[in-house]
């Protein structure tokens, strides 16, 4: 039997080994609700103990029945696509933290990251991962604060031309690094309403953000509906997309045999690889 069959199967087996952890934990969970309110007789009080106890049992066991799932369908679907595009996938590897830096002026502590993609497209280097970024604060009691700076897609790749200026394109309201840039308006409305453009070079940036490629990152956008941040440095292209989750990871809701099965997976990697060929389209422009 084909792999990917095999590997439908299990999906479907693990969906129904979720579907019995939600009934138990539903039914741990009303009984524990309902011995508080009989020794405290407080209904919003059991009512809250429901939710937490329920909530708190799914996720803890949760991993326990996806993990190994997880683990096959990366070495099998992800590692597929990844190949049949001509690159590597190591799923233990992530994107340096150097790149980070050249977006966003954070103070990180701890940085990981998995799902590394990476290779080269008709000469274009190119890499991508999950990341995560945390800032670790401790106070005089010696209690520790984690906040979660940066969770998402980190991408970088050559750009056909070392740059002189630095060019941002930003969303979101997160932490830039200031460039000492000044706002360049784009000719395009969409894009406007999406990015802001700031830039040390005006007539490099113009150069730079082709009408092709401001459609791919508004479709990226409009894909991940997250915000999304670049720079435009030397000769890289850094791009992070905080999608706030894991990424890469299967969607159980998702047959993995049939008619359009994987296009999910196949476009959300595809989307990084038509920049990069973009990139690679335009390279005559630098070289004019």
């Amino acid at each position: 039997m084909d792999d990917l069959v095999l590997l439908e199967l299990e999906r479907q087996k693990v969906l129904r080994s979720l579907f019995r952890l939600k009934l138990t934990c539903v039914f741990v969970a009303a009984a524990a609700a309902w011995l508080l309110y009989l020794a405290a007789q407080n209904a919003a009080l059991s009512a809250v103990a429901f939710v937490v106890c329920g909530t708190a049992m799914y996720y803890f066991f949760e991993s326990i029945f996806t993990d190994s799932f997880t683990f096959k369908f990366k070495r099998k679907v992800v590692r597929s696509i990844v190949e049949d595009c001509g690159l590597t996938y190591y799923p233990g590897d992530y994107v340096e933290s150097d790149y980070l830096y050249m977006i966003y002026d954070f103070d990180i502590d701890k940085y990981s990251g998995n799902d590394l993609i990476f290779g080269q497209i008709e000469g274009m280097r190119v890499k991508f991962s999950d990341v995560e970024a945390i800032s670790i604060k401790e106070d005089l009691h010696g209690n520790k604060t984690h906040r979660v700076l940066f969770a998402g897609i980190l991408f970088v790749a050559d750009f056909p031309k070392r740059l002189k200026g630095v060019t941002q394109i930003c969303s979101g309201t997160d932490d830039f690094k200031d460039y000492g840039g000044k706002r360049a308006r784009m000719d395009d409305a969409e894009f406007e309403r999406l990015f802001r453009v700031y830039t040390t070079d005006q007539i490099e940036a113009r150069y730079a953000l082709t009408p092709s490629l401001m459609e791919n990152l508004k479709l990226l956008k409009t894909r991940f509906h997250r915000p999304i941040n670049i720079v435009l440095i030397g000769d890289k292209i850094c791009m992070a997309i905080r999608t706030g989750r894991d990424n890469f990871e299967p969607d159980l809701r998702r047959p993995l045999v049939g008619k359009g099965a994987n296009r999910f997976y196949k476009d959300e990697i595809g989307g990084f690889l038509r920049i990069v060929e973009e990139l690679r389209l335009n390279r005559k422009i630098w070289l004019d």
